[in-house]
């Protein structure tokens, strides 16, 4: 893309007139207008072609990206340039990177400079970028601008490539008190099946504890153990059992302001998040439930694994609100009705729902979740 420089333009034109004006009016200047009229025209014909040759010559090489990040934090994007089939360096290229979400532009992005590329050798740009919004954040097209001094054009180089950023509910961290949610449960530090039957799966390891069956004992990874005292044994679950409901509000408000219901949601979100977690390292077994659309809900298993809970993560970076309530209502019948699970509902409205207060539930609303929350990882 080549855009010219009209105000440069019209100057050289302004002097050419006056030295031509000289000219005329002074025969002995006209070798000296001769000059003064050729050595500009000359120069920005140089400068003009090397910069339209030296921003064709330009060639992407790399571009240093994450795959995910949290919400709220910085992450580093680099963008390498190299210079191909070309006598000159490059000199002063301005690059820049268009920032969008959902293809809405967000922002056409910082530039940096480059401040010499030479020939057959690279150079990178960097930016230090904070993602402030969960979802797809889309880097591209790439742009790379260069004019040298004295061109009549500039000239950009665009990169058409594209790189998607998940990004990931910000980090809360919750307050020890969140373990009274499930006052009146049995809150299981881990599961004691004396023999694993048919129908469990194996985890993983762990320590020993009283009362877990020697025939559970992991030989090798105890042998293995530097303390000769410790020992481990593996663990099992059965599949089909869960300790704990979580259910998410994506529902619209009939009425009430949009925008409000939508920063509640990035809050709960973030809350569910860290919930899930600080529960699962009690060992419990989650089954977190949300509402993607009226006919699409969203049921997933949590274990204290890390694959579980990126998964969980990944699901939670996509959710939305819908207009639609009926789903909500039937979500949590269906959760109070599986084998007696705890129920915990994160709620968007500002006060539980007189339909809920029937139910064996712990409702949770806007108002609760800075009540539990510690601190906010930036």
């Amino acid at each position: 893309m080549a855009l010219a420089q009209p105000v440069g333009l019209a100057v050289l034109g302004a002097g050419i007139g006056v030295a031509a004006i000289a000219g005329a009016l002074h025969p002995t200047l006209q070798p000296l207008v001769v000059f003064v009229v050729a050595f500009p025209i000359l120069w920005i014909g140089l400068a003009t072609t090397l910069t339209y040759t030296t921003a064709r010559a330009l060639r992407m090489v790399n571009v240093d990206v994450p795959s995910r990040i949290r919400a709220l934090s910085t992450f580093r994007l680099a963008f390498s340039l190299t210079l191909d089939n070309h006598p000159f360096p490059a000199i002063g290229v301005l690059t820049n990177v268009r920032l969008a979400a959902d293809d809405v532009t967000i922002d056409e992005g910082p530039s940096a400079e480059i401040a010499i590329l030479e020939v057959g050798r690279g150079a990178t740009s960097e930016w230090e970028i904070t993602a402030k919004e969960r979802g797809l954040l889309l880097l591209g097209p790439f742009r790379a601008a260069i004019e040298l001094p004295g061109s009549a054009i500039r000239v950009t180089a665009i990169f058409e490539r594209k790189f998607g950023v998940t990004v990931l509910p910000a980090v809360y961290h919750l307050q020890p008190f969140v373990d009274t949610l499930l006052a009146g449960r049995h809150l299981a530090t881990g599961r004691f099946q004396k023999v694993p039957s048919a129908i469990e799966e194996y985890i993983g390891a762990r320590e020993y504890r009283p009362g877990d069956s020697p025939k559970l004992i992991h030989r090798v990874l105890s042998l293995r153990s530097s303390d000769p005292n410790q020992v481990y044994v593996r663990e099992f679950e059965d599949p089909s059992r869960e300790d704990l409901s979580i259910v998410l509000d994506t529902a619209e408000p009939i009425d009430g302001d949009v925008n409000l219901h939508a920063y509640r949601l990035e809050k709960a979100i973030c809350f569910v998040s860290a919930l899930c977690r600080i529960f699962a390292t009690r060992r419990l077994t989650i089954r977190f439930v949300c509402q993607r659309s009226k006919r699409d809900m969203v049921a997933l298993r949590v274990r204290p694994l890390d694959i579980d809970l990126d998964r969980l993560d990944m699901e939670l970076a996509r959710v939305a609100l819908i207009d639609h309530h009926a789903p909500v209502k039937r979500i949590l019948l269906d959760e109070v009705r599986r084998q007696g699970a705890a129920v915990i509902f994160v709620s968007l409205s500002s006060r539980e729902r007189i339909e809920n207060e029937r139910l064996p539930i712990v409702t949770l609303t806007p108002d609760h979740v800075p009540v539990f929350t510690r601190e906010v990882v930036a």
